[in-house]
């Protein structure tokens, strides 16, 4: 039975199909070896190791600069991908992609569009970010001493001047067990560490659970239990750290020196959860044979030098120097060196970028956090991934191994014969989902091309005769998502995006598309109701500084595929499905296209398409509207009437039907000239009633394309 009435516009988002293309993974993610923080614990782990476990909570920034703990809801592991290295005023550096996105006081802004003198946000005060490790007092001490002055093989060895240390040294060893043998070695005390009782060095032992064995001095780092401890374990830690190889510099500063980089890094860390701001300095020493690198790590600024020697000190000779600064640095103003001065602003502080350069292509990785959409890598707030999982009531279907995992419902789609199955089971609608996205629409191509390689027996689509094979293909393809579409549900399919150059009349150009063989891409961009192309968009600043900014485009264009038959999305919109939803929300449908009269449909055509002129209205001609050829044409029989949908002459804009308050106003277009006239002719004398067209007085086709 043929339908009665007309079908309503959709109005939600859950009832259309959506293309969404653009670079894989679209450029946001991070080296492996990038260290976030479990909230839990306290202790570092990699985002590869966290994004292979798929479990704990990291921490992310919300509204008032709060950071607290969060899950991810997607963990994303992808191919390999061009790295940068961003390094700041403080020393701190990351490596990321050019596409992912840092904060700064203007908003986001990707690495692409960041380098020196801009400022990124970086955490320098993380007042509860403390574990509950509980090691002896005793370890923790021979562990900080021997790190920082000591010799860790087959047995312990410690060097230092200071006698107080040397007896505080004795005293933790002797307290575990051990005894300490002194010596003197070159005008130093040093002396080894054995078991009294002859049996194992517990102490060596110690050092070889917490994996710093062995190691020479710049090899060593922190061990990661360290970073774990309660507040007064860990001040204790850096307290003996500081006293071996920190110093007080003359200009009232304290500085921190080791030939292991990392290890400095890792202090510059735990002393942010302190509230201590520092800066590392690397230079090159030269020796005998080889050079040695050494970092430098400086705490100059008198709010960091007081909070310093307040909450972690030294201990022994050097703790008396410091009582001596903090009773001259509580008179003095903040001290002024240009490397102290910094952009603070509550937990946050907004560092200046020294340099952007490229490293290497590697394997990159990422996160996704719902609400905050941001989370803190290597004390760097980044921001976080994944569009299509913000859609409602969403279930994936998975064709892509690389997206490992989405917190959100999915289903891994390893075969032809898989996705048939679970369309299937779609279709039914025993279940609560509303979107269907298909990631990638690219793989599951190339699943259905395998499918059909199998069941005709043949290796490729190419090795059946008249291009039956991708016939085949297509025909099998264009059927599930045909049935997919015209499903109750909404469907998002995902790809990458590619660069092609396209030879026209006017010359070649670049055209940015999906990743779909071509006339798979012809059979998506036909169904589908938008066709969004995710890209970075450079625009100007106000200081003449390109602005970039992650967008989606929604209109056709030249340069890329895009599209919104819908007609209620805005040309560009921010990359965040928050703003997408928003802007469908509040665009308008198109309006309803005019009525036509059932009536009318026996009338003449001409008369449809050239009513007369009112005789109380004078005839416009200053500028005469193309009519089409066809309109004058005296048909054989009537036909139906023409459309705005349907026409190639239906004007560019409907006109406005009128409101309740209005009454119609009866609009005549002007009668064409005759043909031999100029589409410059003069108004005529006096306006007349047009006599019946003719077939033998009707313009020509060239007198018509001329006007």
């Amino acid at each position: 039975m043929l339908p009665t009435q007309k079908t309503p516009p959709k109005s939600s988002l859950s009832d259309f199909s959506v293309l969404v293309y653009g670079k894989n993974k679209f450029g946001k993610c991070l080296r492996g070896d990038t260290l976030l923080i479990h909230p839990a614990s306290a202790r570092p782990i990699t985002i590869r190791e966290f994004v292979e476990q798929m479990d704990g909570t990291v921490l992310t920034v919300r509204e008032a600069g709060v950071v607290t703990a969060q899950r991810p809801c997607a963990y994303l592991a992808n191919r390999a991908e061009q790295l940068y290295r961003l390094t700041t005023q403080t020393g701190r550096t990351i490596e990321a992609t050019a596409g992912h996105p840092f904060l700064t006081r203007d908003g986001w802004v990707p690495l692409a569009g960041l380098g020196p003198p801009d400022r990124v946000a970086v955490i320098v005060d993380y007042p509860q970010l403390f574990g509950h490790g509980d090691t002896d007092e005793e370890l923790l001490k021979l562990l900080a001493y021997l790190l920082s002055d000591g010799t860790i093989a087959a047995s312990a060895v410690f060097t230092k001047r200071d006698p107080a240390v040397q007896m505080d040294f004795e005293a933790a060893a002797e307290g575990k067990g051990d005894e300490f043998i002194e010596f003197i070695n070159e005008g130093l005390a040093a002396g080894p560490i054995r078991d009294k009782r002859a049996a194992s060095n517990k102490l060596v032992a110690f050092l070889k659970e917490a994996g710093v064995r062995g190691l020479r001095s710049p090899d060593r780092s922190i061990p990661d239990f360290v970073f774990g401890l309660e507040r007064p374990k860990l001040k204790l830690f850096l307290n003996r750290l500081f006293t071996c190889d920190g110093a007080i510099e003359p200009l009232d500063q304290v500085m921190y020196t080791s030939s292991s980089a990392r290890m400095v890094r890792q202090i510059q860390h735990l002393l942010t959860r302190f509230g201590i701001v520092s800066v590392i300095r690397t230079r090159f020493e030269e020796d005998d044979l080889f050079g040695t690198e050494r970092a430098d790590l400086l705490i100059g600024g008198k709010s960091d030098v007081l909070r310093f020697i307040d909450q972690i000190g030294f201990f022994g000779e050097k703790a008396i120097r410091a009582e001596a600064i903090r009773s001259s640095l509580h008179g003095i103003r903040e001290m002024r060196e240009p490397e102290t001065q910094f952009d603070r602003l509550g937990p946050f502080l907004f560092d200046r970028i020294v340099s952007v350069v490229p490293t290497e292509v590697a394997p990159v990785y990422d996160l996704t956090i719902d609400g905050s959409h941001n989370f803190i890598a290597n004390d760097f707030v980044v921001h976080n991934s994944t569009f299509c999982s913000k859609a409602e009531d969403a279930l994936f279907l998975n064709t892509e191994g690389g997206l490992r995992s989405l917190e959100v419902f999915q289903e891994p789609v390893a075969t032809w014969e898989t996705l048939l199955a679970k369309c299937k089971e779609i279709a039914e609608g025993h279940h609560p989902f509303k979107t269907i996205a298909i990631d990638t629409v690219d793989n599951a191509y190339r699943l259905c091309a395998e499918y059909i390689c199998q069941r005709q027996k043949i290796e490729h689509e190419s090795d059946l005769p008249y291009s039956k094979g991708y016939s085949l293909v297509n025909g099998e393809f264009y059927r599930v998502l045909t049935k997919l579409t015209l499903l109750p549900y909404g469907l998002f399919l995902i790809s990458h995006s590619q660069q092609k150059e396209v030879e026209t009349r006017t010359g070649k150009r670049m055209v940015t598309m999906p990743t779909l063989p071509q006339r798979a891409k012809k059979l998506v961009l036909g169904m589908v109701d938008m066709i969004l192309f995710c890209d970075v968009e450079v625009g100007q600043g106000t200081d003449v500084e390109p602005v970039y900014r992650r967008v989606i485009h929604t209109k056709p264009s030249v340069h890329y595929e895009a599209g919104d038959r819908t007609e209620r999305l805005p040309e560009m919109i921010d990359f965040d499905f928050a703003k997408f939803a928003a802007a469908f929300e509040r665009g308008q449908l198109p309006p309803p296209l005019p009525q036509m009269d059932p009536a009318a449909a026996a009338a003449d055509p001409q008369e449809l398409a050239s009513p007369p002129v009112s005789p109380a209205m004078p005839t416009p001609t200053a500028t005469v509207p193309a009519v089409s050829p066809t309109a004058l044409r005296a048909p054989a029989a009537p036909a139906a009437p023409t459309t705005p949908e349907t026409s190639s002459t239906a004007p560019a804009t409907p006109p406005r039907a009128p409101t309740p308050t209005e009454s119609p106003t009866p609009t005549t277009p002007p009668t064409p000239p005759p043909a031999s006239s100029s589409p410059q002719a003069t108004p005529a004398a006096a306006p007349t009633p047009p006599a019946p067209a003719k077939a033998s007085a009707k313009p020509s086709l060239v007198a018509q394309a001329n006007r």
